[in-house]
């Protein structure tokens, strides 16, 4: 992480930490930040919500912002990637999207659609010999076997469980005979 100086006035910000019940200059000028990115957005997400033809209640937003969270977060630390970039790490050319699009209707491959495209979960690769982890396609069979989606498969491999010791299913993304028996265990579970 970089290191910043700037000059804040201090009368600003003993008065900034009071308001916001911090302790530190840096946690200050963190939660400012992040404030005044909030404030930046709102109208947004105004926008897109006044285009909506029904009340939006507050649970459903707050549902639907947790949503956006869980795919960003996946963006950020493991890649959403495109068909081209699969290709290439795979060995096809960028161009080929058909090569992609074999493997992922084949069940080889997770992809979930966003935005009008596919996006494939960097979770499922081996980066360094540019190749599917071997447990995808057996973990793609078992949840047919249990009516879910792609998007089920990945929002569960983000869902901290008790099977992982509190830790996420793609944290373990290495583990393949482990991450599919957890898989079995946990998709079997009927209330």
């Amino acid at each position: 992480m970089a290191t910043t100086s700037v000059d804040i006035d201090e009368d600003t910000l003993k008065q900034a930490k009071k308001v916001a019940g911090t302790t530190s200059d840096r946690e200050t000028v963190d939660l400012a930040l992040r404030a005044l990115i909030a404030m930046r957005r709102q109208p947004e997400l105004e926008n897109a919500l006044s285009r909506l033809r029904s009340v939006v209640d507050p649970a459903t937003a707050r549902a639907a912002q947790a949503t956006e969270n869980v795919w960003r977060e996946i963006a950020d630390e493991f890649g959403l990637l495109k068909s081209g970039e699969v290709g290439a790490l795979l060995g096809a050319s960028k161009s080929n999207r058909e090569f992609v699009s074999i493997r992922r209707n084949r069940g080889e491959l997770l992809g979930v659609v966003r935005n009008n495209g596919y996006l494939y979960p960097g979770f499922q690769f081996d980066r360094s010999t540019g190749t599917i982890k071997a447990w995808v396609k057996p973990l793609l069979e078992l949840a047919r076997e249990h009516s879910m989606g792609a998007v089920d498969v990945l929002f569960w491999m983000m869902t901290p469980t008790i099977y992982f010791g509190g830790d996420r299913p793609a944290d373990h993304a290495g583990e393949g005979d482990r991450l599919l028996d957890v898989a079995g265990r946990s998709w079997s579970v009927h209330w």
